[in-house]
């Protein structure tokens, strides 16, 4: 199970998009039931794998039953339910029950990940083939809760997921691999002949690219290939969650070759970024000065890569999440592209600082620096030259603006993320539920006693703040007024850091408060 948890997980911080929330695709492929369809029906029957979607209970596992949107979602995607599974939503097994239902796959939540890897080593859960094999894959917690309204969209992902050497066979598409249509993008730098997106059909489903053509070959530098001569366009490609599997079985190649010729490309002319994030949700900035212009085109995606630069493990590496192409109207050096990298990187941590964005893999301790898959582009345009690109420079001025702003912009647009989001959803983001804590923080005012433990704890983490004796009083404080009579300490078994959790000091005192003062009302 480890192995194929890994490899999971390292294709969905490739791509970016394992959200927790989930807001449905930008624009779902009308044709898509139709095409998943015949899909499923060329698949040979003595492959078909049993498979079912189980949660915790406190029993031990409950087993999505036939009539759950998820039975029916994993029949969509070609899989197979077991014979003897109850016909409930949902039912209870436990370890000897699970095993004779003899799944070959079993799929969970992401959030589950934890808690149930520790139930399937023990009890008779190991035993059952799914188990015994690796063959474990979590999914969104926010698609599953949307399952109902994105079934198709579901199946095509889970479909992907089960079947990929069936789907990645050429043989097996069930449509032409062509450009669909494209959306003019206008760009207002001398140098560019056009600009679109491009909806193209790769593998059976819709594909999403940023195309920029020039009017003669361009030098640029990208994060991906180096430093590049003669080059005749640049990129960003999105691919759908329902080909991730595939790409991951393919290789970094095998999707970039075929993009490229589907796109009419030279594979030497061109330079094209991958992304799991939506070009729908591109945000394109420009900031001007005088006769001085920078634009840049951002996507980003930030819930299931964030990572934090020398604290985060780093195990796999692939284009792009936050994907970033600067265009200016100078001709940059070589050394002021590479110094254009530098700021572009410093604005975009920037943004993410500001917006509490966290780290995936240390949420609870780490503010995000980036993620781990972020691609940057710059482009020497034309005009006067430039040889320097720095902080102390207008040009590197412009290119920071401009980047901030798309960044902030692109993860509202991916994510739904904003700088005031509910301390609700920034505890979630922290892996940290207190369901008995929701009515108290509808109180604007408790509210800001928790964003201030926000703020306190990541500057204890970095050693900026040292004291706490201050805002344990001011703890001590809320809890009284919550609890409408005195509160004279904190109760130990409210601490939540009794859990065996990491959360840092401050939040933990902030939170054991608001415990103490329900409690003691």
């Amino acid at each position: 199970m480890k192995r194929q948890l890994l490899a999971m997980t390292l294709l969905l911080l490739v791509i970016g998009l394992a959200l927790p929330v989930f807001a449905g695709p930008a624009q779902e492929d009308p044709d898509l039931p139709e095409i998943l369809a015949q899909k499923v029906a060329k698949l040979p029957q003595d492959k078909l794998k049993t498979t079912v979607f189980v949660e915790p209970s406190p029993n031990g596992l409950k087993v999505a039953g036939t009539g759950s949107v998820l039975a029916a979602i994993i029949l969509k995607a070609g899989g197979v339910l077991p014979t003897d599974l109850g016909a409930l939503e949902w039912v209870e097994v436990n370890g000897a029950a699970f095993r004779k239902l003899n799944p070959s796959v079993v799929v969970i939540r992401t959030k589950d990940k934890e808690a149930l890897g520790k139930l399937f080593k023990g009890g008779g859960y190991r035993n059952a083939p799914a188990i015994k094999n690796g063959d474990v894959f979590d999914f969104p917690d926010g698609l599953v809760d949307q399952a109902k309204d994105y079934q198709t969209y579901f199946a095509a992902w889970l479909a992907g997921t089960l079947y990929p050497n069936e789907f990645a066979k050429v043989e097996n598409l069930v449509r032409p691999q062509e450009v669909l249509a494209a959306k003019p993008l206008k760009l207002d730098m001398p140098y560019v002949e056009s600009a679109a997106i491009v909806d193209s059909r790769l593998l059976d489903f819709v594909h999403r690219t940023l195309l920029i053509r020039f009017k003669r070959p361009m030098d640029i530098i990208s994060t991906n290939s180096g430093a590049l001569k003669e080059i005749e366009s640049v990129g960003n490609s999105f691919s759908p969650s329902s080909t991730w599997p595939i790409y991951h079985l393919l290789g970094y190649e095998g999707p970039k070759t075929t993009i490229y010729d589907v796109l009419k490309l030279d594979k030497a002319k061109a330079s094209i970024m991958g992304t799991g994030a939506d070009l729908n949700n591109l945000v394109v900035t420009t900031r001007k000065y005088k006769d001085l212009a920078v634009t840049t085109l951002i996507t980003a995606g930030v819930e299931g890569n964030a990572i934090r630069a020398g604290s985060d493990v780093g195990a796999y590496f692939e284009p792009g999440t936050i994907n970033i192409i600067v265009l200016t109207n100078r001709h940059l050096s070589p050394g002021a592209m590479a110094n254009a990298i530098i700021y572009v990187t410093e604005a975009k941590t920037a943004a993410l600082w500001e917006m509490d964005i966290r780290s995936v893999q240390t949420g609870l301790e780490n503010p995000a620096t980036g993620t781990g898959t972020d691609t940057v582009i710059v482009v020497s345009g034309e005009g006067k030259s430039v040889n320097y690109s720095g902080g102390h420079t207008k040009i590197g001025q412009l290119i920071a603006e401009a980047v901030k702003a798309g960044v902030t912009e692109a993860i509202l647009k991916q994510n739904g993320k904003t700088k005031r989001r509910t301390v609700k959803a920034r505890l979630a983001e922290r892996c940290l539920y207190y369901p008995e804590l929701a009515s108290i923080l509808t109180n604007p005012r408790y509210q800001g006693f928790v964003e201030l433990a926000f703020s306190l704890s990541d500057a204890y983490r970095f050693e900026q703040a040292v004291d706490l004796t201050a805002f344990e009083s001011l703890a001590l404080t809320v809890a009284s007024e919550i609890a409408g009579k005195p509160v004279l300490k904190l109760d130990p078994e409210n601490n939540p850091e009794s859990k065996g959790s990491k959360i840092p000091p401050p939040l933990s005192i902030a939170l054991r408060a608001l415990m103490a003062g329900q409690k003691s009302q």
